[in-house]
C-alpha cells in the first residue's frame, strides 16, 4: 500500500549495503552554490554546454522551466529497479538487492539523505505504481520489449545551473573528490568554443514505418469499452495511451532531441542519456511535484485543443476549450484525485486549489491546467520518498477513481508505459524536489523510438475525437521525426 515503508532491520540491511557502494556523507557536509564568471566574452548557451557534457556518462539536461536549466554528467552512483529487483553502482561496486524502486529509494534516504545540492536525477516509471497498488491484470503480463528500468536515478554531487544571464554551481561536500568550481570552469570555457548546435536539416529520421500498438480501430475500441465502464458507474474517467514507434539508431538521438525542442519548447524538458543506446526526451508541459520545505504544488493538465491556422481561429479554438463542460469535468475530476493524494500526506486543512481551469498555449496545442498546493506534514528529507508513495503515478495520467483506473488501463493497453506517463526530474538529499509528468516523452532503447500519446477518457468522449486528440499530441514528436504515422 501507499502508506508502507520498511522494517527497521530490513532498512538496517539495505543501508549497510549501499555504504559499501557509496559511503555516507560527510558529518559536517555543505551545500554552495557558486557563480561562474569566465573572464571575457559572453558565457556559452546551454546548448554548447550539453555538447560538451553529453560525451561524458550518466549526462542528464533537465531543460527550461521557471528554474532555468540544469546539467549534469559523471554521477557518484546510479540506481535502478525492475520488477522488484534493484542494482546500485558506485565507487565500491556494483550491489544487487531484492528491493523494488520505493524501498531502494526510502533506503537511499537513509544511506545518504541530508545534503543540500546532492540531487538523485532520472524517472520513475509508470510500473512503480505496481509496487503500492495491487493491479489486476498486473504490469508483468503485457509486452516489454524496450526493457527498460521502473526506476532510474543517478546521484550527482554538483550540477550547473543556467537562469537565462549567467552559470552557477550548485555542489555538496558530501564526498570529497576534485575541485568543482574548477571543473566547472573549464566546461563552460570549452562550451564557450563552440558553435551553436542546430536541429539538423529537414527530412526523414526515422527508419522504417512508424506504427501505433494498438492501432487506430483497436485504440478507438479501447475508448467504446472505457465510456461502457463509465456508463455502469466501475469509473468515471480514465486515462488510455497508444504507443507510437519506429526504428531509430541512437546515433541520432541528439538531433532529434534538438527538433523537439525547436517543434515544442517546454518547461519542462529533458534528455537523459540512460547508457548503451538508450535515452529518455520529454518536451513535458506539466509538473508533476514541487517541494520547497514542506509546502508541495501540483499542477495536473487536461483538456485539449489544436492550434489554429490564424489569430482568429486559434483564439475561438482557446475559448471553446474554456467553454467545453466536457474538459472542465475532465479537470475537476482529475484535480479532486490529486487533492486527495496530498491529503495523505499534508497537514489536514492545508490543501487547496489556488487556481483552476486556467489556460496555457504550447507551439502546438492548448490546454487547460489546475493548480493544487498543499503543506506537509513531516519535515525529515525522507518527506519526498513518503509524497511520492501517496502521489505516484500522477492523477493526469490514471483516472478517477485512481486504482481502478489503472486496472482498466492496464487491461486495454498492450504494452507497458515505462519511463512514459511516469515522472522525471531530480529529488535533493535534503528532501525538496521537482518532478514533470512524463507526457510528450520518448524513450530509446534497442534501436527503436517510442513516444505514448494519452487522452483522458470521459463518458461522452467520442473515440474518432479521442484518437484526434492523441495524434494532435504526437505531432511534435512526428515533427521531429519527419515522418507520418503509416496506416
Amino acid at each position: 500500500m501507499w502508506h508502507d515503508r520498511l522494517p527497521a532491520a530490513r532498512r538496517r540491511r539495505l543501508v549497510e549495503r549501499l555504504h559499501r557502494v557509496l559511503p555516507a556523507p560527510a558529518p559536517a557536509a555543505r551545500g554552495a552554490v557558486t557563480p561562474l564568471r569566465l573572464r571575457r566574452g559572453n558565457p556559452p548557451r546551454p546548448e554548447q554546454v550539453a555538447e560538451v557534457l553529453r560525451h561524458r556518462p550518466g549526462f542528464s539536461w533537465l531543460d527550461g522551466g521557471a528554474a532555468g536549466h540544469l546539467l549534469f554528467a559523471e554521477p557518484l552512483a546510479v540506481l535502478t529497479a525492475r520488477n522488484g529487483r534493484s542494482r546500485v553502482t558506485g565507487p565500491g561496486g556494483l550491489c544487487r538487492l531484492t528491493a523494488g524502486g520505493f524501498a531502494l529509494l526510502e533506503a537511499a534516504f537513509a544511506a545518504w539523505g541530508g545534503p543540500a545540492h546532492a540531487a538523485l536525477v532520472g524517472f520513475l516509471g509508470y510500473e512503480l505504481g505496481a509496487e503500492i497498488e495491487a493491479l489486476d491484470p498486473s504490469p508483468s503480463t503485457r509486452l516489454d520489449d524496450l526493457h527498460l528500468p521502473d526506476l532510474h536515478l543517478a546521484l550527482y554531487p554538483t550540477a550547473l545551473r543556467w537562469d537565462g544571464r549567467d552559470w552557477t554551481l550548485e555542489s555538496s561536500s558530501a564526498w570529497h573528490g576534485h575541485d568543482p568550481v574548477r571543473a566547472a570552469e573549464a566546461v563552460l570555457t570549452a562550451a564557450r568554443s563552440l558553435p551553436f548546435p542546430e536541429p539538423p536539416p529537414a527530412g526523414r529520421l526515422a527508419v522504417g514505418p512508424v506504427t501505433s500498438r494498438p492501432d487506430r480501430s483497436g485504440f478507438e475500441a479501447a475508448v467504446r469499452r472505457a465510456t461502457e465502464r463509465i456508463g455502469t458507474g466501475e469509473i468515471f474517467q480514465v486515462n488510455l495511451c497508444r504507443r507510437i514507434e519506429s526504428a531509430l539508431p541512437a546515433s541520432l538521438l541528439p538531433g532529434l532531441y534538438r527538433r523537439l525542442r525547436a517543434a515544442s519548447p517546454a518547461d519542462h524538458g529533458a534528455f537523459l542519456d540512460l547508457g548503451r543506446g538508450r535515452a529518455l526526451l520529454s518536451v513535458s508541459p506539466e509538473l508533476f511535484l514541487c517541494v520547497h520545505g514542506r509546502e508541495v504544488e501540483t499542477r495536473p493538465i487536461k483538456g485539449t485543443r489544436p492550434r489554429g491556422a490564424g489569430a482568429r481561429a486559434d483564439q475561438a479554438l482557446a475559448r471553446e476549450l474554456l467553454e467545453s463542460v466536457k474538459d472542465r469535468a475532465e479537470l475537476t475530476m482529475i484535480v479532486d484525485v490529486a487533492r486527495n493524494d496530498l491529503g495523505r500526506v499534508c497537514v489536514p486543512g492545508s490543501v487547496t486549489v489556488p487556481r483552476h481551469a486556467e489556460l496555457i498555449t504550447l507551439p502546438t496545442l492548448h490546454h487547460t491546467v489546475s493548480t493544487v498546493r498543499g503543506r506537509l506534514a513531516e519535515s525529515a528529507p525522507e518527506r519526498s520518498v513518503g509524497l511520492l508513495r501517496a502521489a505516484f503515478p500522477p492523477a493526469s495520467i490514471t483516472g478517477a477513481p485512481k486504482i481502478r483506473s489503472m486496472t482498466v488501463a492496464a487491461r486495454e493497453e498492450p504494452v507497458r508505459r515505462g519511463p512514459a506517463m511516469g515522472a522525471f526530474g531530480w529529488i535533493s538529499l535534503d528532501g525538496d524536489l521537482e518532478l514533470a509528468v512524463a507526457i510528450r516523452t520518448a524513450v530509446a532503447s534497442r534501436g527503436r523510438i517510442a513516444y505514448h500519446a494519452g487522452c483522458g477518457i470521459v463518458a461522452d468522449s467520442d473515440p474518432e475525437m479521442e484518437h484526434a486528440e492523441s495524434s494532435v499530441k504526437a505531432r511534435a514528436f512526428l515533427t521531429a521525426l519527419g515522418a507520418t504515422e503509416s496506416g
